[in-house]
């Protein structure tokens, strides 16, 4: 069975989302750009359970825009689902609507007689302002009319039928009803799961009336239930130790299960509770528990939010990829880059909201040799950044070491660029960089979502209008360092002589030659540009000047500044900014 439209409504922060997953679906983006309100709309049509709990207003869309609090008459979400098992089919047979080739509904009237069969089901909560009640219902869209309140009810039935299973984060290894590990040992063997249960109750009963009958239980009881003290009016009757006895909880077997919690022996710490042992023990016990859980049932559907949260980056890769493996299909969120590496590009969708609006966002499939070799950047450098609002793209490897390591040495007074929301990245994937290769990554990282900023240097001779105005036409803004001033120029603007001197005795270091030794002070700028032009150490030299002079250059530090102005989403200056010298603006 597989998912192959979600249509949301009003729900949540979702005014509107129409979503055709052709597949594996793993859903990234931005905070509060929608990923758990996603998650949600599934479960509430999906999930047999959903509508045993009261409706709440939350689930229905809220606006302010008017300044007034405006809640919608409902909220709604479809989900169609198509390549339906045999006994779904014949439980919702007068339900079944015919798919076009996308997986929607042909509502033509006119369906090809050979079309595939799929189903429709919804979920609606409705307010009703007058009376001030909600209700809400699961229901056949093709057989209902919201209009005159007309519902057809989709049978419970029908629900626990579907092979879908949702991912909690409920505590691993529990015995007691709601557990996953109580589902998969009843479905394993039912018949000797419910023996050992009893058998456990039973056992545990009887321990508790022998430990009851102690004397040395027995002669405290009697003192305390004695009649010439307070609970001597507690009964009708007098009150005796015979009449106390001690049970786990409330004596039930769902009580003594609460109490029965998992007791591991780890390396040579002992047998200690799974709390004990921290959150990646047992979230990795949650994991392996939902993997045996999805191999259990075949063409599942696995519905997930934040996969990965608790778990190390191999273990989370190494989790999302063996759910996909396991299932027709999975529908799952997640904040952890490691998660993305074990899924395909097209089946990647990120979500912002960084214009005001929950967007959607999918990457085209490239169509040739040059757009396969930019998408290196996807999994390379934007999904690692795939909770940031925006992306400021530099020439090379050696410009975005030199930012970033300024962007790390940002004076207490001034934010690092992370707390813009932006993520700073290259423009060379491997295969070298430079101007020409910025708007082809730019364009890739709008596909994504991403607000773009581009960083280039100011060599006159290298970029020609045309260069430049490509990737201003690529980006949201292009942010230009002074005319003749690359990054390795920038990095000494704003230094003394003998500050660069100083600075350059870290180049032996890392196997290189001091450039300034010979040198005049007229041409030590100059051979220390050079060096760092073509060997790189562009971090550790800038690294060594700024412990040296006390401060960052000034305009790197005007660089990241403007970053991080064209990188809000509420900037409304010029697309284009041209950095100046300080030290020679008059």
């Amino acid at each position: 069975m597989l998912i192959t439209h979600i249509r949301v409504t009003n729900f949540r922060g979702w005014d509107d989302l129409d979503l055709r997953p052709t597949g594996h679906a793993l859903v990234i983006g931005e905070p509060r750009a929608g990923r758990s309100d996603l998650i949600a709309a599934l479960t509430r049509v999906l999930d047999p359970r959903s509508t045993r709990m009261q409706p709440t207003t939350d689930d229905i869309h809220q606006d302010m825009s008017s300044g007034t609090l405006v809640l919608a008459d409902y909220a709604e979400v479809q989900v169609t689902l198509a390549q339906l098992p045999a006994d779904v089919e014949l439980e919702a047979d007068g339900a079944l609507e015919p798919l076009l080739p996308d997986g929607t509904v042909d509502g033509s009237g006119s369906a090809r007689p050979a079309a595939p069969l799929g189903l429709r089901l919804a979920y609606r909560v409705s307010y009703d302002a007058t009376t001030d009640s909600l209700d809400h219902r699961v229901y056949y869209p093709v057989a209902s009319d919201p209009i005159l309140d007309k519902y057809v009810r989709v049978p419970t039935a029908v629900r626990e039928l579907l092979p879908i299973v949702f991912l909690g984060a409920s505590r691993p290894l529990q015995l007691r009803a709601e557990g996953v590990l109580r589902r998969l040992v009843t479905d394993h063997d039912s018949v000797n799961a419910t023996a050992a249960l009893q058998t456990l109750e039973a056992d545990i009963a009887t321990a508790a009336s022998t430990m009851s009958a102690s004397p040395a239980i027995q002669a405290v009881l009697d003192a305390v239930l004695t009649q010439d003290g307070p609970a001597r009016r507690i009964g009708d009757s007098p009150v005796t130790a015979a009449d106390v006895q001690f049970l786990p909880e409330d004596g039930s077997l769902a009580g003594l299960l609460r109490a029965v919690q998992p007791v591991l022996r780890l390396d040579r710490a002992g047998p200690l509770p799974l709390a004990s042992h921290g959150s990646t023990a047992a979230a990795a016990l949650s994991a392996a528990e939902a993997l045996l859980l999805c191999s259990a049932i075949p063409g599942a559907i696995v519905i997930g939010d934040d996969v990965g949260e608790g778990l190390d980056g191999p273990t989370t890769e190494h989790l999302t990829g063996a759910l996909r493996q396991a299932s027709l299909q999975v529908v799952l969120t997640t904040r952890r880059a490691d998660a993305v590496r074990a899924f395909e590009t097209k089946e990647v969708v990120r979500l912002t909201r960084h214009t005001g609006t929950r967007l959607v966002h999918q990457v085209s499939p490239p169509v040739d040799r040059k757009e396969a070799s930019v998408h290196r950047h996807i999994q390379g450098q934007l999904l690692p950044a795939l909770t940031a609002v925006a992306v400021a793209v530099s020439e090379g490897r050696h410009d975005l070491s030199a930012f970033s390591a300024a962007d790390r040495r940002q004076v207490a007074t001034s934010l690092p660029l992370a707390a813009h929301g932006v993520r700073l990245i290259s423009a060379d994937a491997g295969s070298g960089g430079g101007t020409s290769q910025i708007p082809l990554v730019a364009r890739l990282a709008k596909q994504l979502g991403y607000r773009v900023v581009a960083i280039v240097d100011g060599d006159p001779a290298k970029y020609a209008t045309a260069a430049l105005t490509q990737i201003e036409d690529a980006c949201d803004v292009l942010v230009r360092l002074p005319t003749s001033v690359a990054v390795e120029r920038a990095i000494l603007i704003g230094a003394s002589v003998a500050q660069v001197r100083t600075a350059a005795s870290v180049f032996p270091t890392f196997g290189q030659p001091d450039p300034t030794l010979g040198e005049s002070d007229d041409d030590v700028d100059g051979a220390v540009t050079h060096l760092l032009h073509r060997k790189g150490l562009h971090e550790q030299f800038f690294t060594a000047l700024v412990d040296e002079t006390g401060a960052l250059p000034p305009v790197m530090e005007s660089a990241l500044a403007m970053v991080a102005l064209c990188s809000s989403p509420s900037y409304t200056g010029p697309s284009r900014i041209d950095l100046v010298d300080p030290t020679t603006t008059p």
